[in-house]
């Protein structure tokens, strides 16, 4: 069998991140819960903040060591530690913002093609795990998780494990592998050593990776040279009923074509150059252009 077959194989199979079937009878550190009826009346008398809509799920930050209850049916930590889980989307929006990558103007997230190398390093780094203070989950439909969310290590609740063991346990729809349980581990106890893990290069290949990337970037962002970016925000400004949709700002960007500085200097040497005096054959102007077309450095120079 041909590693891409190999590939497609396990592709088919439950995302590397989760456990196909969870353990219902305990908790586990990375264990991911759902906001039920009975968790929504426990948050509403010690964490009401945590009820607002923007809150998906929870992760549970606890080891799962401490978590494994006994013959008293208690287990040896006395809190259970809950970090809040967001939609990705809106999460990864905001560290867009945050770095200053894009700027939101009417709703249309800009970025010029200077931030891409930077805001794609920082998809990757999400996707990979490695980002600190944020674990990813990469959604998963058959598990009955069909959106992708971003869990934030440092937005955190506790719950008393006495009281709130069973509800917790009651809310729990998703399970980590435990390799990934060890990668969460990791990153809450900010330990210096890689935990190795199934990656994204397991199932793709490094094309296929920057493609699922790019694509995901491009759903979140506008993406153009600074002078493109530059006019569609002016009309977004000025004229925003004629940009109502993504597909609008996409074709605006498409045929938007402004001439580089490099382009008009380029232009005008063009043009002294062929009006200069005639007693220059045309030969020798021709060559003249070509040479100073081929100084790489006068392009970088006005390209800063």
């Amino acid at each position: 069998m041909s590693e891409n077959e190999n590939k497609q194989t396990f592709i088919s199979k439950i995302h590397f991140t989760y456990k196909e079937v969870y353990d219902t009878s305990s908790l586990c550190q990375g264990d991911l819960l759902k906001i039920t009826d009975e968790l929504k009346g426990i948050l509403k008398d010690i964490h009401p903040y945590f009820l607002n809509e923007q809150y998906k799920y929870f992760m549970v930050l606890t080891q799962s060591c401490d978590l494994v209850r006994r013959g008293n049916d208690k287990c040896k930590t006395p809190y259970i530690t809950l970090a809040a889980v967001k939609d990705f989307d809106d999460a990864f929006k905001n560290l867009l913002l945050k770095n200053k990558y894009v700027e939101d103007i009417n709703g249309f997230l800009l970025m010029d093609t200077k931030n891409w190398n930077r805001a794609y390093q920082l998809l990757e780094r999400l996707y990979n795990n490695t980002e600190s203070d944020y674990f990813f989950l990469y959604k998963e439909g058959t598990l009955g998780f069909p959106n992708s969310m971003l869990a934030y290590l440092k937005v955190s609740i506790t719950l008393k494990a006495d009281l709130h063991y069973e509800q917790c346990l009651s809310a729990k729809v998703l399970e980590l592998s435990d390799e990934f349980k060890a990668k969460l581990g990791w990153l809450v106890g900010n330990i210096y050593s890689r935990v190795g893990t199934t990656d994204w290069d397991s199932i793709k290949t490094e094309a296929e990776k920057k493609n699922m990337l790019s694509d995901e970037l491009k759903s979140h962002c506008i993406t153009g040279e600074k002078t493109q970016i530059a006019e569609l925000r002016k009309q977004l400004i000025t004229n925003s009923e004629l940009i109502q949709t993504t597909e609008n700002a996409l074709d605006f960007i498409t045929n938007c074509h402004i001439e580089s500085k490099y382009d008009q200097v380029i232009n005008v040497i063009e043009d002294i150059i062929n009006t200069s005096s005639k007693k220059i054959p045309n030969n020798e102007k021709e060559l003249l252009l070509r040479t100073i077309k081929s100084r790489s450095i006068l392009k970088a120079l006005l390209s800063k």
